[in-house]
């Protein structure tokens, strides 16, 4: 398991292949913070394609460009599942949105609560192998 952290986010991979990925407090995720994420992943585990947890803390908030760098196909050929979390009605709408507008390339959800996220990540460790 390691750890990265920037000024924008947190993020733990497990050697489960499971990431967890927080927005920082009063932070908007912006494209290069999604690249730079993505860089840290396969640099870390290259090769692989991860399960990711997305989530983010108080006033965090997501950019149209890094919505849109998030369901590319370059970012997704490295993402085997996507599970969006949030317990906030505005952070739903927006994911609901997202998975609309921007509609992933890869099995997205969204989720208000954390541990049936990471149990719909499991799940689609377990078909995947």
């Amino acid at each position: 398991m390691k750890t990265f952290e920037t000024n924008a986010f947190t993020m733990t991979i497990h050697d489960d292949l499971l990431i967890e990925f927080k927005v920082k407090e009063n932070t908007n995720l912006e494209a290069k913070d999604v690249w730079e994420s993505r860089d840290m992943s396969i640099d870390y585990m290259p090769g692989k394609k991860f399960f990711v947890l997305f989530e983010g803390d108080d006033d965090a908030s997501v950019s149209g460009d890094a919505r849109r760098a998030g369901a590319s196909e370059e970012y997704t050929k490295h993402v085997a599942a996507l599970a969006l979390y949030s317990n906030k009605a505005y952070e739903r709408i927006i994911g609901s949105l997202f998975l609309k507008i921007n509609k992933p390339l890869v099995p997205t959800e969204f989720f208000d609560d954390r541990e049936k996220a990471i149990a719909w990540l499991r799940i689609k460790q377990k078909s995947s192998q």
